[in-house]
């Protein structure tokens, strides 16, 4: 084991070599403080530098009692905002005649498009960014391509004048994804200027072999970032220090984000999730209250508590959920709340059930009938046709359900009659809708059978949730949220119509009564104003008329045959 130098007892002229764990002695105390900083082994100033150290110290300009940076983070952040004022050098104002007030409105509200974009697709994938992004080309998500119009908008903005240029980039800086490998190491983007008291969700990734930070660079690092909400680690087994080395002084960093509220962990090392546990439970963020841990493996039948490896997260007082992505074939994604009745205890709150083949799910276990009878959020997953009574059946296990999300990935558009089966305590229901066809149709006559068949399925659809909201199954229910897949703007473009890649409307026909001739007719006319009508007006006019929360928007995924 190696000896720590401050375990000695060194005299003023002494230093500690760690590499060959040797005292030496030196003629004076100031050569054995420089000595010091080149002998250590972790963290040691490389010899290289040696010579233009010196060159500091022997310059007649330096004086160390001017030195005011108190450490690398503060040197990082003054040499980062010294480059903003560098680009503004020529003054604020741009010539380009916009009132301020207008400019200020039209770059927040692109900047507000983009952060709602990956803000939703975020709490979609349960904080799984990093590991999608890694498995997806970007040419083959319509996330990804949304995202990018967003910013591509907020780009050509910057590049009007160097005023909007520092405008637009806490917007694009929102979210920060970092890839780190050999040639890339963390430390290339402690000068960012492009990151700072704007960005509020950090993704992390440490490449295979990558080399994983010292604690200077990993606290200079987030020293930027003191607004930082949401944090994703995303490491691998083969990494180049003490895995729980870093670990421990990794958490102590993030002890000093005082408004960082969610913490996202993916590892392929077995004990890398409980190591964590252990850290964070001796030195939390102040205001942490999610904690989920990414393809941790949890067993199909349970039992359906907390395990006893994440027991010390009990004593975080501001914690109030911790999950686990399983990714197995039937339990997908488990969470537990803390207990309003006792907080000591952490109870079932949600549920992600995933249905990838023919098998019966409704004969389960012990353990899974106890899970759905406290289960508070359930999420349900059907990617194979003719799982309307399998879907039935669940529900009427769940009577304490308070959040409903139901996901059709099959081609099976016989919607089932859902009143029947609603729980009395739903308060929020989601369902995601899939497309129809996969072939796009540009010519408006040869669309015509199409979009019949299209507006039968979404009246059909639109009735049999429509029961929902008329009867008095759903008196609790304070929001409703339809989500549909990108193929309908993309696919059915001559039929629906989304004005900002989120929201989905049905283009609107001359005859309100007769679409095919509207159809028919519009192929003569003028795209230039394009009027819309709700994509299901039942449900839109009896929301709006109880007072529940509604839309509909297109649900943005990965890759382009996700849940399709």
């Amino acid at each position: 084991m190696a000896i720590e130098s401050q375990s000695l007892n060194l005299e003023a002229n002494e230093c500690f070599d760690e590499a060959w764990e040797a005292k030496i002695c030196f003629d004076n105390p100031s050569d054995a403080i420089l000595a010091q900083l080149f002998l250590k082994g972790d963290g040691a100033i490389p010899l290289t530098a040696f010579d233009a150290v010196l060159s500091v110290i022997r310059n007649p300009s330096f004086d160390a009692k001017d030195v005011t940076f108190k450490d690398c983070g503060n040197f990082c952040t003054f040499v980062a905002s010294s480059k903003d004022k560098a680009v503004t050098r020529r003054g604020w104002e741009s010539n380009a005649g916009i009132p301020e007030v207008v400019l200020e409105g039209a770059l927040e509200i692109l900047g507000e498009e983009l952060r709602g974009v990956w803000d939703d697709a975020r709490n979609y994938y349960h904080g799984d960014m990093l590991a999608n992004f890694s498995y997806h080309d970007e040419d083959e998500s319509d996330l990804f391509h949304v995202l990018a119009i967003w910013r591509d908008s907020l780009f050509n903005c910057a590049l009007v004048h160097s005023s909007w240029l520092v405008r637009t980039r806490p917007m694009l800086k929102y979210y920060h994804r970092v890839r780190t490998s050999d040639r890339l190491p963390l430390s290339r983007s402690l000068m960012n200027s492009a990151l700072g008291t704007w960005t509020r969700d950090l993704q992390v990734e440490f490449e295979v072999g990558s080399p994983l930070p010292h604690e200077v660079i990993t606290n200079a690092f987030f020293a930027r970032l003191p607004n930082l909400r949401t944090f994703h680690l995303r490491t691998y087994d083969h990494v180049s220090r003490p895995y729980d080395v870093f670990l421990a002084r990794l958490c102590k960093s993030l002890s000093f984000l005082t408004n960082l509220e969610e913490l996202y962990f993916s590892t392929s090392m077995y004990e890398g999730p409980s190591q964590i546990v252990e850290q964070l439970s001796k030195a939390p963020p102040p205001k942490l209250q999610l904690i989920h841990f990414l393809n941790v493996p949890f067993h199909d039948d349970g039992p359906f508590d907390m395990p006893e490896w994440m027991s010390p997260l009990l004593s975080i007082a501001s914690l109030q959920s911790v999950g686990v992505r399983s990714g197995l074939h039937l339990i997908q994604d488990i969470s537990w709340s803390r207990s309003l009745e006792n907080s000591n205890i952490f109870n079932l709150e949600e549920l992600s059930i995933v249905r990838n083949y023919e098998e019966d799910v409704s004969n389960l276990g012990e353990n899974m009938l106890n899970a759905l009878q406290t289960v508070k959020r359930l999420t349900f997953r059907n990617r194979v046709e003719g799982g309307e009574a399998v879907v039935e059946g669940i529900l009427l296990l769940c009577p304490s359900l308070r959040s409903l999300s139901l996901i059709y990935g099959s081609r099976d558009h016989t919607f089932f009659d859902i009143a029947k089966v609603l729980p009395n305590t739903i308060e929020e229901l989601n369902i995601t809708y899939s497309p129809l066809d996969d072939s796009i149709v540009d010519d408006n006559y040869e669309a015509l059978s199409l979009a019949c068949k299209i507006f039968y399925h979404l009246d059909h659809f639109d009735a049999c949730v429509f029961q929902i909201l008329h009867s008095g199954r759903s008196q609790h229910l304070r929001a409703l949220r339809f989500y549909f897949h990108p193929s309908f703007a993309r696919i059915y473009r001559l039929v629906f119509y989304s004005p900002n890649h989120r929201h989905l409307y049905r283009r609107k026909t001359p005859l309100e009564d007769d679409r095919v001739v509207g159809l028919k007719r519009r192929s003569e006319e003028s795209f230039c104003e394009i009027e819309k009508e709700p994509v299901l007006p039942l449900c839109q006019k009896i929301c709006y008329e109880r007072g529940i929360s509604y839309s509909v928007e297109i649900r943005l995924f990965m890759s382009y045959g996700e849940d399709d």
